[in-house]
């Protein structure tokens, strides 16, 4: 089965997808100068609440004193600020020109190192989408006398001359990536389920009863984890190299037609992943027989495969075979030991949840202050939501007769998930009228 889209795409992860490859194909950019300032003070730590929504960890960061909102990526080894005129307001000052990747891995676009930005993360409480934090001078000293209530570093960041975000992100707020190196003088423990991210200095006797240590190497401050994976149910295992990357709101994503290692699922959808940097991001959709990395396993995944012109990209310096992203690593609370250069995994109360996937062909998109406004941003052609006659850009008002207002995010995809010929009505408004559609889920993978 064919079609334009493919199924459970993000709006987010369109872009994330032009973002990791921009960072991990960046030239003349493996480091860009020093990092300064307070970090963590001996013995101490700091617990950072976050944001789960659409599949990614939204944090409130202050960049010269700035309130904006950013998605944490360990899949970026450096930060990111994708907008010019928000770095000009900023007093954020390029430094030097460089070269980067497109997501297809042939185009290059311009990018620019800046000069040490102050960058802010405080161990605040998040209300309706706002920050309150405590009252704690920001000069150096006063911060070393006492227990800080933030994380502070001045570091370049890297400026991106095309705003990658101009009507995806922007539409709730977010207006970059922190990446993985800000977290660097420490160890960090992500918890999904209380949506909280904790941060130990390298002194701090953490325990770690019931986790389990991944077989994983760094690339920069980037953990990429040894991996087995079997494609089709008659196909030998293979080992490959993943990365986490928790600025991606899908399961897996591989590269296909780079590593002959790497066959597709005899079935699955063709078409396109997204619009990125380079053009269409195209690809297949299909479920895979098994994948394990540690003592954990996965079977009847789906999972994504972007082609690659291997042609085209002959010169790369491939590290890794694809990515794990948020879809699975939810299910775990993780810690990234910074120092020693190791990660854990333990199971949380969703990992023995069953994965499922979307039946209906829709991707939604939450935005509005309180992530209550739901749109179709795309819809697979042939799907049942397609032949029951929704459109990208429709506003779901109202789901199975309840309002919006009872709905998440997260409660919509998994509505989109349930078993077969499940009856689904949605009540959408387009141009300013509402109508009523109707239709059943199909699982077009199987």
């Amino acid at each position: 089965m064919q079609s334009d889209n493919l199924l459970k795409s993000n709006t987010y992860t369109f872009y994330k997808f032009v973002l990791l490859f921009l960072v991990l194909l960046l030239t003349r950019f493996h480091s860009f100068g020093q990092s300064h300032g307070y970090f963590l003070q001996k013995g101490k730590k700091i617990e950072i609440p976050f944001n789960y929504v659409n599949g990614l960890i939204e944090l409130n960061v202050k960049l010269n004193d700035v309130n904006l909102k950013f998605i944490f990526d360990t899949g970026s080894e450096h930060t990111i600020l994708s907008n010019n005129v928000l770095a000009s307001l900023l007093n954020i000052v390029p430094s030097k020109e460089i070269e980067v990747y497109g997501a297809d891995f042939t185009k290059k676009i311009k990018a620019y190192i800046t000069y040490p930005v102050n960058i802010k993360i405080f161990n605040s409480y998040i209300k309706n989408n706002s920050v309150t934090t405590l009252d704690v001078k920001s000069s150096q000293n006063d911060i070393e006398k006492k227990n800080p209530s933030f994380i502070v570093r001045n570091m370049p960041i890297l400026l991106l001359e095309t705003d990658i975000f101009n009507f995806n992100m922007a539409e709730n707020g977010i207006q970059g990536i922190l990446g993985a190196s800000f977290f660097s003088n420490s160890i960090l423990k992500i918890d999904y389920k209380k949506e909280k991210i904790t941060v130990y200095p390298y002194d701090y006797n953490l325990s770690l009863k019931s986790y389990k240590e991944m077989p994983v190497h760094f690339v920069g401050h980037k953990p990429i984890i040894k991996t087995k994976i079997k494609i089709n149910k008659d196909d030998l295992v293979t080992d490959i190299n993943i990365l986490m990357d928790t600025g991606s709101s899908i399961p897996l994503l591989f590269l296909d037609n780079i590593d002959s290692k790497l066959l597709l699922p005899k079935k699955t959808i063709i078409g396109k992943l997204g619009i990125g940097l380079g053009g269409n991001l195209n690809g297949y959709i299909g479920l895979i027989d098994n994948i394990e990395f540690g003592k954990f396993q996965f079977h009847g995944q789906i999972s994504k495969f972007q082609y690659i012109d291997s042609i085209k990209t002959k010169t790369i310096n491939k590290t890794r075979d694809g990515i794990l992203g948020n879809d699975i690593l939810k299910k775990f609370t993780i810690i990234i030991d910074n120092f020693r250069k190791t990660l854990y995994f333990k199971p949380n109360r969703d990992y023995y949840k069953p994965i499922k996937y979307d039946k209906s062909g829709i991707n939604i998109f939450a935005t509005g202050k309180n992530h209550n406004q739901f749109y179709i941003k795309s819809i697979i052609n042939g799907s049942p939501a397609d032949i029951a006659g929704l459109k990208p850009n429709d506003r779901i008002y109202s789901a199975q007769y309840f309002n919006y207002i009872f709905w998440s995010h997260e409660k919509l995809v998994n509505l989109f998930k349930k078993k077969d010929n499940k009856k689904i009505r949605l009540k959408i408004i387009r141009n300013g009228k509402k109508h009523v559609f109707k239709f059943r889920l199909k699982d077009m993978l199987r």
